[in-house]
């Protein structure tokens, strides 16, 4: 991680800072690892964490600081403090640096933003989704037995990065992560529920990627709630309310910008374009764009082509809420 963790001399070196990153499983553009772990041990001298650095600035910083120790998160023009026993969560790009304190003893997770949830079952979408979405820090006192509880688990995880040759290292992996971020999550999750119109925002923003994410699946409005942690008539009212159509509307209309986007981009079979889709029938993705736009598929690609050839910009489609 591009020297972090460097402490502010160079004293007592040897073992104060144990840290591995994942390296088989799935790989990112930049070659970078999703997952990384560090156990801090307690030591005389303050560590520090640029997380501004090349290596670090695309990394969710996840810290477990145990009782008696101190950290200090650095933002432009103020600094944070943070006393253990603690849990605290770091989006990528929220703070400049980190530095646990002298005689401080912690765990930090290092998360690669938008990658990392490959290592989490389905069944941990939700907590994901809302951790990911987090726009600020997140920090909270927790009793000591939380503390030990996340601590042996991200020392677990760092163990499997540190043997990945072992049988069962990335589903170890995988286990004991999805134990830390629910376990985080679930911390912040009563706010949310107490707080739904505040939340409406970060609800829908979920809800957005999660479409992102899903809409060639054709998953049901009840499958989505479910994901998001909800009934489907409270996402119902949601959407109704603060974008004026139902959760089924923008699910079709986001197929059907997706659609478009391809017949107007090349000159791939309407049939591929179907199947890349989720449609098993042709003649049904046919009736479905249709019904949504007025025309054909193919005749649809042909007036494209036609105003391009005479100079003018192509029909356009009436989804204001999908950039």
């Amino acid at each position: 991680m591009d020297r972090s963790g460097e402490r502010l001399d160079f004293s007592g070196r040897g073992a104060q800072v144990r840290r591995g990153v994942a390296g088989p499983g799935p790989a990112t553009a930049s070659g970078a690892a999703p997952v990384g772990a560090e156990l801090i041990a307690s030591h005389y001298v303050a560590r520090r964490w640029m997380l501004t650095s090349k290596a670090a600035r695309p990394f969710i910083h996840l810290l477990c600081l145990h009782s008696a120790s101190a950290a200090e998160v650095g933002q432009p023009g103020k600094t944070m403090t943070f006393t253990g026993p603690a849990i605290v969560w770091l989006p990528a790009g929220s703070a400049e640096w980190l530095e646990v304190s002298a005689g401080a003893s912690a765990e930090l997770l290092q998360l690669r933003a938008g990658v990392w949830h490959r290592y989490l079952p389905p069944s941990a979408e939700t907590a994901y989704l809302a951790l990911e979405a987090a726009g600020g820090i997140m920090a909270r006192p927790v009793e000591t037995d939380l503390v030990t509880t996340m601590s042996r688990s991200i020392a677990a995880i760092a163990a499997e990065i540190a043997s990945p040759a072992r049988s069962g290292a990335a589903s170890i992996l995988s286990a004991e992560l999805t134990l830390c971020v629910l376990r985080f999550w679930r911390l912040f999750a009563g706010d949310t529920d107490r707080d739904e119109e505040g939340s409406s925002t970060e609800i829908l923003s979920r809800f957005r990627r999660l479409l992102e994410e899903r809409y060639h699946q054709h998953l049901r409005v009840s499958d989505y709630a479910g994901l998001l942690g909800m009934t489907p008539d409270r996402l119902h009212a949601l959407c109704s309310r603060e974008l004026k159509r139902s959760p089924s509307e923008l699910i079709q209309q986001r197929v059907v910008k997706e659609a478009a986007s391809r017949l107007e981009a090349g000159t791939v079979a309407v049939k591929q374009i179907a199947f890349a889709l989720g449609f098993k029938d042709t003649a049904y993705f046919n009736r479905f764009f249709r019904k949504h736009t007025g025309e054909a598929p193919g005749v649809w690609r042909r007036r494209v082509a036609a105003r391009v050839r005479a100079g003018r910009s192509p029909p356009t489609l009436n989804f204001a809420d999908w950039p």
